[in-house]
């Protein structure tokens, strides 16, 4: 299954890799710049938990924020 929108990573225990696909909301919180960023990030992580998803934080080293099936945003 390729993801077509969400995050795309490292799990860091075990290497193997992770993506977690991410609805609109949780995309705009993730992409969010504004000086509330940090907090964002944590709504936004605590909305995939709340999906069943992996918490990515301390979890999975992130690569890439996915859009529209693609690695366009280079996450670090």
């Amino acid at each position: 299954m390729s993801l077509f929108q969400g995050l795309r990573g490292t799990h860091i225990a075990t290497g193997y890799p992770v993506d977690i696909p991410l609805n609109g909301k949780q995309l705009q919180l993730a992409m969010d710049k504004g000086p509330h960023m940090n907090d964002l990030w944590d709504m936004m992580c605590d909305s995939i938990v709340a999906n069943g998803y992996i918490d990515p934080r301390g979890n999975v080293d992130i690569d890439f924020i996915v859009l529209k099936g693609n690695d366009l945003h280079v996450f670090h």
